[in-house]
């Protein structure tokens, strides 16, 4: 099974083509299990990828206790590979405390804000995460009992701009096969098994019974994922195209809204008024056949008269 790691990273490669060839790829490292296992595969497969070079990033939240241990965990875990490390420390809770943001949603928009910093600021074309499939599954799952639609069921992709992911396909597993054959160590984060955490409920309650029922449960998710992938592409590609016909100016018109398919129409009036809000596209939907308006938030209201919908200004 430990080698079961390699040979998916490189079937992955080969037929999605994550990496370019010389690219120089900074590894986003905390010293968990699933970030030892990408780099050593990435170390042991550097002359399969033709990288120009490999790097490590560890941003250190100052969160948990824990923090300097991993910082200093990642550090010396580098200079034992010969890697070079670039080290970022943010201070999240006093940021989290001013803004009143949720703690968890900010340490994440601020640590790849932090990857990003580095990956311009050094040089790097790309930024690798170890994001693996059992974390797809539980996106999944988390998007499902929020009542998502169908691109949220999409889980995400192996390569979104300038982020890939070699494990996509690789279990956890696999991950500890293949760490555990290097007889490599790692850190631990305690706030893993926080089941007051949804993901970590996901993880340690949901997924072990959903195993029970099918002992496959990853590669299940895995073609479901890319069933959805598709279906989801080509609903996208009919919305753009009706999109073209409703647009008069900066309104849609009515009658043309009208004669769509709700799918068609939800997606539509998403992507036309950049919400993601599932009431307020339902509200919209409204307006097609009874006219009025509604406050979209932001100074918007959308309103639907005569033969159209337009977006108004106001000061409410």
């Amino acid at each position: 099974m430990a080698q079961q790691l390699l040979r998916k990273v490189i079937t992955l490669q080969r037929k999605k083509r994550l990496l370019p060839e010389n690219t120089s790829l900074l590894v986003a490292f905390s010293g968990g299990m699933d970030s030892v296992a990408l780099t050593l595969a990435l170390i042991e497969l550097k002359d399969f990828f033709k990288l120009k070079r490999l790097a490590l990033a560890h941003i250190n939240h100052g969160i948990r206790e824990e923090s300097d241990r991993d910082e200093e965990f990642a550090v010396e875990f580098a200079k034992r590979k010969g890697l070079e490390i670039f080290v970022e420390r943010l201070k999240i809770k006093k940021m989290a405390q001013e803004s009143k943001e949720n703690l968890e949603a900010l340490a994440r928009e601020l640590r790849y804000k932090a990857l990003r910093s580095i990956k311009d600021r050094e040089g790097f074309d790309l930024i690798a995460t170890a994001h693996h499939l059992n974390d797809l599954v539980e996106t999944i799952i988390l998007w499902l009992v929020r009542g998502s639609g169908l691109e949220g069921l999409t889980g995400f992709d192996e390569k979104l701009e300038d982020l890939v992911r070699p494990l996509y396909w690789v279990t956890k597993e696999e991950i500890r096969a293949f760490v555990l054959s290097r007889k490599e160590s790692w850190v631990e984060d305690s706030t893993n098994y926080d089941i007051r955490y949804a993901r970590n409920r996901i993880r340690h309650r949901v997924v072990p019974e959903l195993k029970h029922i099918n002992p496959h449960l990853e590669a299940s998710f895995l073609r479901l994922r890319n069933i959805l992938k598709e279906e989801n592409a080509f609903i996208h590609q009919q919305t753009l195209m009706a999109l073209e016909k409703c647009v008069e100016g900066q309104a849609l018109r009515r009658k043309e809204l009208k004669s769509l398919h709700p799918a068609i129409q939800r997606r539509l009036l998403s992507i036309w008024l950049g919400i993601k809000d599932f009431r307020k596209i339902e509200q919209a939907l409204c307006l097609i056949d009874k006219g009025g308006s509604i406050y979209l938030g932001e100074g918007k209201v959308l309103k639907s008269e005569g033969a159209y919908l337009y977006l108004q200004r106001t000061e409410c």
